[in-house]
């Protein structure tokens, strides 16, 4: 791959590219481009046009609905989709809530394989609420117990057990939690139960026939009146002197007598001991008296079903009886085993893959363990024999240490992640995709988009290294971009060209790329050489200028509130000139520019602003224009409040005397006229511009991020801006 060529129009956010890359290693030249663009500019919509490459698809502009056009040729052969790799900015590992599966496979497949668990997963739920409704299992436990009950290991495998038992009964009045539940379970068991069911059947449902009974099946039966009646007695309810009134007698009765006329019901049951104990345990809980409803409220034949299937040795097949029962009739299981079946095939085939893959991703983690320090854990597969051999799909394993304390997890366990560790996981992919490719020698271009966000500096430093290693790879290619500069200052200091060093910038056609200039130090390489060459830059250098004389000689020294005043409205502004800056310039780095200039700098400044807001294309890094039109907005929007301030105070020798002049000025003006539109505006400029002024050769990132553009458009605000300040009537005047 030695020559790419780049023609998009209306390729999601660009309008227009038109760029040929030379990617040979004539010259010893690295196949590497780094590309310099602001945020907003161009890198995602980039990005997101080489993806879409490399799935097949063509890009489109999404927002206005135009044409979009689309060339990308490789030695004047249209670029093939296996041959372009794409490291996003926005990191894509499945968030917490879709499947997270464990298995280690190249990016596109494990994509494919948690999108169909996924699909598989959401069928599963639901049909595990359907069984849920069915058997009031909690429905955590339903597949635990149904792999068991139909001993199997495999939930799917179940459900097509329990979609082949053959029903001959009417399960429909049946629960299973009602029935199985520990504490019922113990009751069917119990040697009274197991003695005397068909006995006591009979003489309980007896209570609810006899002439004059209290009980009414499914309402209140023996368990609650045994409840209520003790209720009322604990809460003095009889020693209070009350009787109770039952259905169908003649009149009220106390407590003694309510017990004798409930001994003489129990009669049937209470003289023979084994029933009396059975009744009492079916009293005893919520789930043992669900039973007891149960036996109340089915059919004679569905009695003694429910006593023959609870027997010990028919328990198992019952079990198996009522999931198949509640399967049978859930529409939800279909269309689980359907789409279950469906993608059986697809999923063992990218499982096996894994399998075959898995020795790769040894070698990946260890590269990765090895060139990434200081992370919160460390990563090593769950089967690393198997893995290695190649016999077993590779299983990630996080290995998290605190002292002595140390933890490990799957990822599929991991909840928390942040930002800089789900990127790292992120990066691991890409070193497997990358050396995966190295290995089968496959020709890429490679399109790095801001791979260093959310790392600290050692681990930048790590990144860097490891795209210059794949530099080294005859068959990869490189278009690395970024919106942080000092980032593209370090690709080029270590194997990215100067020539292919690029910077992004929009123009009325679309967006163009210019060769980087000032990559190194830009004070030195261009601002120190051109300062009597360039207007722009002498006015650019002044913060940078008072920065050393403050670090030097302090805030008192004269040369420093000379300069401060060149960078505020102050009442020496107007009077200072080109010829005493560079008076205070000589002194402090010793050069002989002449001073004899009478030019006043707050012209010079005011008229280069203007000349940059009337310039129609703005190419290269654009320091110097940045850091002009952010002295002339602050000082414009100070021109401004001074004079609103005068016109509030009528005092037109007012001048602001505080040392942080601009937020005195904007928080004393808001205070007189809360509702002016200019408040907005003059905002903006407090966020936007005022800090980044003070320049120095380690910070200098704020300044750079802003486009050129916006720049323009507050400086254009801060030109019409209009006084809020109300004018006084006639009378007021002639007062």
């Amino acid at each position: 791959m030695d020559n790419l060529k780049v023609h998009l129009e209306n390729c999601y956010g660009i309008s227009s590219l038109n760029e040929t890359f030379d990617l040979s290693s004539a010259r010893g030249k690295a196949k590497a481009y780094s590309i310099y663009a602001p945020n907003g500019l161009m890198k995602t919509s980039f990005s997101r046009t080489f993806d879409a490459l490399s799935k097949g698809d063509q890009p489109k502009e999404e927002r206005f609905n135009r044409q979009p056009t689309c060339i990308v040729e490789v030695d004047n052969i249209d670029i093939q989709k296996e041959q372009i790799y794409v490291l996003k900015s926005e990191i894509e590992i499945s968030s917490d809530n879709e499947a997270v599966t464990n298995i280690l496979i190249n990016q596109e497949s494990k994509a494919r394989y948690d999108s169909l668990v996924s699909d598989i997963n959401k069928l599963k739920s639901k049909l595990e609420t359907s069984l849920q409704k069915k058997s009031k299992v909690k429905k955590d436990d339903i597949e635990n117990i149904l792999k068991n009950d139909f001993q199997t290991d495999d939930f799917a495998k179940a459900i097509e057990l329990a979609k082949g038992v053959v029903i001959g009964d009417d399960l429909e009045s049946f629960i299973y939690n009602e029935i199985f539940d520990p504490k019922a379970i113990s009751i069917l068991e119990s040697p009274e139960f197991l003695s005397k069911s068909n006995e006591f059947n009979q003489r309980y449902q007896e209570l609810f026939d006899q002439a004059g009974t209290i009980y009414s099946r499914g309402i209140f039966n023996p368990a609650k009146a045994d409840t209520s009646f003790n209720t009322l007695n604990k809460q003095g309810y009889f020693a209070g002197g009350h009787k109770v009134h039952l259905k169908g007698d003649v009149s009220s009765i106390d407590y003694e007598e309510l017990q004798e006329k409930m001994r003489i019901v129990h009669e049937s049951i209470d003289s023979d001991a084994e029933l009396k104990t059975l009744r009492g345990n079916l009293a005893k809980n919520a789930q043992t008296q669900a039973l007891i409803t149960l036996l109340e409220n089915i059919s004679a034949t569905e009695v003694d079903l429910l006593l023959h299937n609870t027997k010990p040795e028919n328990q198992a097949e019952f079990k198996r009886s009522l999931w198949a029962f509640y399967v049978q009739n859930s529409p939800d299981s279909g269309a689980f085993l359907e789409d279950f079946s469906a993608n059986q095939a697809e999923l063992r085939q990218i499982e096996l893959d894994a399998a075959t893959e898995a020795p790769n991703w040894s070698k990946a983690i260890e590269l990765f363990n090895n060139r990434f320090v200081d992370m919160p854990f460390t990563l090593s597969l769950f089967n690393q024999v198997e893995a290695a051999l190649g016999r077993d799909k590779a299983k990630l394993k996080f290995t998290f240490k605190d002292g002595d304390d140390q933890v490990d997890c799957t990822r599929s366990e991991i909840k928390s992640l942040s930002q800089g560790e789900k990127r790292a996981l992120y990066l691991l992919n890409f070193i497997f995709e990358v050396e995966d490719r190295k290995r089968k020698s496959a020709e890429t271009l490679f399109i790095i988009d801001d791979v260093a966000d959310s790392f600290d500096y050692k681990n930048k430093h790590a990144i860097v290294q490891y795209l210059e290693d794949i530099s080294k790879i005859e068959h990869f290619s490189q278009l690395i971009l970024t919106h942080n500069f000092d980032f593209f200052r370090t690709l080029a200091n270590n194997f990215v060209h100067r020539q292919r060093c690029l910077m992004a910038n929009r123009t009325e056609n679309g967006i163009e790329l210019s060769q980087a200039e000032g990559i190194k130090n830009y004070f030195i390489g261009k601002w120190k050489t051109e300062i009597a060459n360039s207007e722009f830059i002498l006015c650019a250098t002044v913060p940078f200028t008072r920065n050393l004389i403050e670090y030097i000689k302090g805030e008192a020294d004269p040369d420093y509130l000379k300069l401060t005043s060149l960078l505020h409205w102050k009442e020496d502004t107007a009077g200072i000139t080109i010829g005493d800056y560079y008076d205070i310039y000589n002194r402090l780095f010793g050069t002989n520019y002449p001073t004899n200039d009478a030019t006043s700098f707050k012209e010079l400044l005011f008229n280069k602003a203007n000349e940059i807001k009337n310039r129609p294309n703005h190419d290269g890094l654009n320091l110097e224009d940045k850091v002009v039109l952010s002295i002339v907005i602050r000082m414009k929007s100070e021109i401004f409040l001074i004079e609103e301030m005068r016109k509030i105070k009528s005092d037109n020798n007012y001048w602001c005397q505080s040392m942080n002049q601009f937020g005195t000025l904007i928080k004393s003006y808001t205070n007189e006229l809360p509702y002016s539109q200019a408040i907005k505006t003059l905002e903006k400029v407090s966020i936007t511009v005022s800090s980044n002024i003070h320049l120095n050769s380690f910070m200098y990132e704020p300044i750079l991020d802003l486009t050129i553009e916006h720049l323009i458009t507050l400086y254009s605000e801060i030109l019409g801006l209009e006084s809020a300040v109300p004018v006084p009537q006639e009378s007021e005047l002639a007062l």
